[in-house]
């Protein structure tokens, strides 16, 4: 798999120097060589010589005269005719003169909001100080890094900011969240205070167990291109930003995570298939069809033993109701509470004083309950009253509007009354 990477990171290196137009493209290139190395060393003799032409290609320049020249060379190498003498030097005046017409021109120096301009100037300020370019504190957990990391990449991504700084300051701060989301990379800043004494220090580590894995896609010591980080972060979900890979980078990300992930669901789930395979060969014989019964039937047991306990169990003993007859029969003997003189219906007053003795602790709990209950059932049919009177008040009928406002909402009136009693 390795090697598979490593022939692909040459081919976008090659092809990043075919098509380079500026500087920017023969480093992206460079990096995809030294991905490609670190991947696969047997590779070095054919890295070595992409990188020799690399070399050759930033000498020339990118002016409008050595590319036109370039274009001359490559057809006169192929059709295997020289230029005279006269040629070269018509070619030579040509170049000087067209060199002579490029003036430099001065940068366009742009900028963003004050509010952007801010955040920049103090990440280029604090860039050696991961947790201040973040704004977190050095306990900060990972969900808080990543937080801070979201709110910065928002605001200063450079297809959002228009300002001159922002992808030098996004740089910065994806190279924080690099460090500062990995566990063993911002132990080691911690310790040391700076990535480069952090790799130092982990550095007989690394030379003993070879190039280490970085979840951003490539490997320890190597550049990390801040658009793989921020897509990979933001899963290419985050409106109004373009997002964009320089090469196809997170590529290296999801080949070497997702496909082992992938991998190892497929033989999980031919394990899992294969073992129901075997089990239903094995069920088809009759004394796995009995066994199989006899542990479902085990199973069962508590379920049935509750459901019979439940069927069987005598009743809870109500000692009241609000309803003489209702919802139980035989509750016919009226009384009342002592505070708020609530009337309820038992079986028998002597039964009911016998349990509950007047004056004691328990007769005052169950005077309470009932009151409780009393209560709840005025408020309930005092609220569907309310809702019947507006109903019939709000109806096209007349008839219906007038036995509206003549409603009587007696439970109503009987919670008015009992209110007062409370105090």
């Amino acid at each position: 798999m390795n090697a598979d990477e490593a022939a692909r990171c040459v081919q976008i290196a090659e092809k990043k120097l075919s098509e380079a137009q500026t500087n920017e493209c023969l480093e992206q290139a460079q990096k995809f060589l030294s991905k490609a190395l670190a991947l696969d060393s047997s590779l070095a003799s054919k890295t070595k010589e992409i990188q020799r032409k690399i070399r050759e290609r930033k000498e020339r320049g990118f002016s409008r005269s050595n590319v036109s020249r370039e274009g001359v060379d490559d057809a006169q190498r192929g059709s295997g005719q020289r230029k005279t003498n006269d040629g070269r030097r018509n070619q030579a005046s040509t170049s000087e003169r067209s060199e002579q017409r490029q003036q430099p021109t001065a940068p366009v120096v742009k900028k963003g909001t004050p509010e952007q301009e801010k955040i920049m100037r103090e990440i280029m300020q604090n860039k050696q100080d991961y947790y201040k370019v973040l704004g977190v504190e050095r306990s900060a957990n990972e969900a808080e890094i990543k937080k801070a990391y979201r709110k910065l990449a928002v605001k200063i991504h450079p297809d959002k900011c228009q300002g001159s700084g922002a992808e030098e300051a996004f740089k910065v701060v994806s190279k924080a969240f690099a460090c500062l989301s990995d566990a063993e990379k911002k132990a080691g800043y911690d310790r040391y205070g700076s990535e480069e004494g952090a790799r130092q220090g982990f550095g007989g580590m690394r030379a003993n167990g070879g190039a280490q894995h970085n979840p951003f896609g490539g490997f320890q010591g190597e550049d990390i291109d801040p658009r793989e980080i921020f897509n990979m972060f933001f899963g290419g979900g985050m409106p109004g930003v373009r997002f964009q890979t320089f090469g196809g980078g997170a590529n290296g990300f999801h080949s070497q995570h997702q496909r082992a992930r992938q991998s190892q669901q497929r033989q999980q789930q031919q394990r899992t298939g294969q073992q129901q395979q075997q089990q239903r060969g094995r069920q088809d014989t009759p004394e796995d069809i009995a066994s199989a019964f006899a542990r479902n039937f085990m199973q069962m047991i508590p379920i049935l033993l509750f459901l019979f306990l439940w069927a069987f169990s005598p009743s809870p003993e109500v000692h009241y109701q609000l309803f003489p007859d209702s919802p139980n029969q035989g509750y016919r003997t009226s009384m009342s509470t002592k505070k708020l003189e609530v009337p309820f219906y038992v079986k028998n007053q002597q039964q009911f004083e016998k349990h509950f003795v007047p004056g004691t602790y328990n007769r005052q709990r169950i005077e309470q309950t009932i009151e409780r209950d009393y209560q709840g059932m005025l408020e309930n049919s005092c609220l569907f009253e309310r809702g019947t009177k507006e109903r019939m008040l709000r109806s096209y009928s007349r008839e219906q509007r007038e036995k509206g406002q003549n409603y009587e909402m007696k439970h109503c009136d009987k919670l008015r009354d009992l209110r007062p009693k409370y105090r």
